[in-house]
């Protein structure tokens, strides 16, 4: 089918949505010529009955199982005459989607089916030219879009997504770590694994009796099941091998079974050794496979690869496996080039951890969290702008976001994700200069301003009526949450001010005022974060700030997060060698580990395992720790805008200022960035006084404060 001109097909409802608990989706086509084996694949919300011409043909009883894989229509009709032909779904859906404060950005998809027809040269896709009853189908989402997530039983080229811009390529350079009773044999992205079955063990699929918020927590759910039943088993002596992809990828694999008979394959996945062997959720998938059947696994993020070969006692077995990483192609034109081993190996891993978040969305992580938070790609986004040509994946976040949250709700039930979201708009305008996109969120930026000034206090301007939560990733008392939403609720005004200045299509932003606080609440506060967010919002004033970060020694408890703001903050006031000491521990300490992403959090002095160090989360065990978060990749950013030095000083980098900060040591620094009038290069090769490198695009203006 891909050399057809074909699309991938839709969720598809009526426009009434989840009131519609009946409805009737229709196609008609026409064809010149008989087509021979046909096949219909449908996936969907409730029970279908499948009419053919006016033939009822299959029925597919409801089942929370509906939504997780493409079904394939056992009885339907394997050739079609030439001529006109209608096929009509016939639905009935009793039990929606779940939804929640924190999924309510996805209210308009609680309902969907999305199914193809195919046969050598047919391919029919759901998608809104179907009827549904008198009027048009409506796209629910897209293939990949939560809350159903990646679809088994697809073609393998629907790895695409729903935007089609997903791309699969070759994995090289796998390690292999071990093997027990298989001899495998690895040729760049191929291996061959050959040995002799000890027999099988009781294993099955998940059982699918729920509906899940969101993908990846179904997944979760799925896992930790399937790992309780296969920690039960005895595996000492079934073949198995364990993989090292070298770094962590969202990854898939083909898996061809050569043998004469059929076998059953059990892989788990891990972002590190330690999770593979001791943790119960642990990412566990069956797969069964007929003699000479090829099957392609859905994309996953891991960086450990352990298999389970279960066949026929003393019968010999062969597969062929190919792996893929899979990710929205990036062109990188922001780069560096230094002499500072550990600042370029964590530049490298912020890119890395970066790029491979770029999905359907700008993703939190790749083994969990598989969604689109607001500050989460809030802070991302930092790195974006200095990285990647094309934003395209960040732009959709942010409208899924915008859009999807409805009136009276806060973004991902969290009041400073609507806040922060704001804040991205703001700084997307900033880099990038794309007036028109912003002016699309006029409507969502007006709604989601409205609900913040209508929850604070007319006399005190202070933010009320909220829950502070998720201002760190942190416990934090109330009143400190409370406080730290002030001080947010401060800097996004600042923000919204500048968009109305420079857009006169947002005029009808509301306006507010702020609390008048003293700066010690904030400097007296238990949580970093509040003395960086009182700096920042600049209730602190500048001596009393200087006066802190001077003092401050990075020392636990401390999480990237608070580490990337402390260095901004530093390098603000100045001090670059307390800047590059926050980055130099927190992000060397992943790397001192074994890192190849950024972690969600980091203990830089512990005893035992660092997973158990890292259980600073009430709601995480140690393994549940994400060991690749987009955010996390935040060094890029501090690197371009406080190391070289180079900043927008207005929208798409019209003007600019360049005020590059050396650190002891480090002798050779050069970078560059992508703008929308071209790419700026600045640095250094010696520190000796003139000898900083800067190469600005043509017509971009620098400030006469630059260094």
């Amino acid at each position: 089918m891909k050399n057809l001109d074909v699309k991938l097909p839709q969720w598809i409802w009526s426009s009434r949505r989840e009131e519609d608990k009946e409805i009737e989706l229709r196609k008609t086509f026409f064809l010149e010529a008989p087509v021979q084996n046909t096949e219909f694949h449908i996936a969907l919300t409730g029970a279908v009955e499948v009419e053919l011409d006016g033939v009822l043909v299959d029925v597919l009883e409801e089942s929370a199982a509906n939504v997780c894989a493409f079904r394939v229509m056992e009885k339907f009709p394997g050739n079609l005459q030439a001529g006109e032909h209608t096929l009509v779904l016939h639905i009935r859906c009793q039990t929606a989607m779940p939804v929640a404060p924190i999924s309510i950005h996805l209210h308009d998809r609680l309902v969907g089916c999305i199914a193809y027809l195919n046969a050598e040269n047919l391919w029919i896709p759901t998608d809104d030219t179907w009827m549904a009853g008198k009027e048009r189908a409506v796209s629910v989402c897209l293939l990949g879009e939560e809350p159903y997530g990646d679809l088994e039983g697809g073609p393998e080229w629907f790895v695409a997504g729903g935007f089609g811009d997903i791309e699969a390529s070759p994995l090289n350079n796998l390690n292999l770590l071990s093997s027990d009773y298989a001899e495998i044999f690895i040729n760049s992205n191929m291996l061959t694994i050959n040995g002799k079955g000890k027999g099988r063990i009781p294993v099955q699929d998940p059982v699918r009796n729920e509906l899940h918020l969101f993908y990846h927590v179904r997944k979760q759910t799925e896992w930790r099941e399937m790992n309780g039943i296969l920690r039960q088993a005895e595996l000492s002596e079934i073949p198995s091998y364990v993989l090292d992809l070298g770094k962590e990828y969202n990854m898939r694999f083909h898996i061809i079974n050569r043998s004469d008979v059929p076998l059953t394959i059990v892989w788990n996945g891990a972002e590190s050794l330690p999770e593979l062997d001791n943790y119960e959720g642990l990412m566990t998938e069956v797969l069964q496979l007929k003699e000479g059947e090829q099957i392609t696994s859905l994309p996953q993020g891991l960086r450990y690869l352990r298999m389970y070969i279960l066949s026929d006692k003393d019968h010999p077995f062969e597969l062929e496996m190919r792996v893929e990483k899979v990710g929205v192609p990036l062109i990188q034109a922001g780069t560096l080039h230094t002499d500072s081993v550990l600042l370029k190996q964590i530049f490298d891993i912020s890119v890395h951890t970066n790029q491979i978040c770029h999905q359907i969305g700008l993703w939190d992580g790749i083994k969990r969290d598989r969604l689109n938070w607001a500050y989460d790609f809030y802070l991302a986004a930092k790195a974006d702008y200095v990285l990647w040509e094309d934003l395209s994946v960040l732009r959709r976040s942010i409208v899924e976001l915008g859009r999807g949250t409805p009136e009276g709700y806060w973004m991902n039930a969290i009041p400073a994700y609507t806040l922060w979201w704001i804040n991205n708009v703001w700084e997307y305008f900033l880099h990038t200069g794309d007036k028109n996109f912003v002016v699309s969120l006029k409507e969502e930026m007006v709604r989601h301003c409205k609900l913040i000034k209508g929850n604070i206090d007319p006399v005190t301007h202070e933010l009320r009526n909220v829950t502070p939560t998720l201002i760190e990733w942190v416990p934090m008392e109330p009143e400190e949450g409370e406080l730290n939403m002030q001080a947010l609720l401060r800097m996004t005004g600042e923000n919204v001010q500048k968009l109305k200045r420079y857009i006169p299509e947002m005029a009808a932003l509301p306006d507010w005022g702020y609390p008048e606080l003293e700066g010690s609440r904030f400097l007296s506060g238990k949580q970093l974060i509040t003395k960086l967010l009182g700096i920042m919002a600049g209730y602190v004033d500048n001596q009393e700030a200087e006066g802190f970060l001077r003092s401050y020694d990075v020392q636990d408890p401390i999480t990237p997060l608070s580490a990337y703001w402390l260095a901004d903050c530093c390098s603000e006031f100045g001090l670059q060698e307390k800047a590059w000491e926050a980055v130099s521990k927190v992000w060397g300490k992943m790397l001192e580990e074994g890192a190849t992403t950024c972690w969600e959090s980091v203990t830089l002095q512990h005893e035992s395992d660092f997973h158990d160090a890292l259980t600073t989360y009430t709601a995480y065990d140690s393994y549940r720790i994400s060991l690749c978060h987009s955010w996390a990749g935040m060094p890029v950013h501090w690197i371009t805008s406080r190391v070289l030095g180079i900043q927008p000083l207005e929208p798409g980098y019209q003007s600019v200022s360049v005020r590059p900060q050396p650190m002891n040591g480090v002798t050779t620094c050069i970078g560059s960035i992508p703008t929308p009038l071209g790419t700026i290069e600045a640095g250094w090769e010696s520190t000796e006084p003139g000898e900083y490198i800067l190469r600005l695009p043509e017509g971009m203006k620098l400030s006469v404060n630059s260094g």
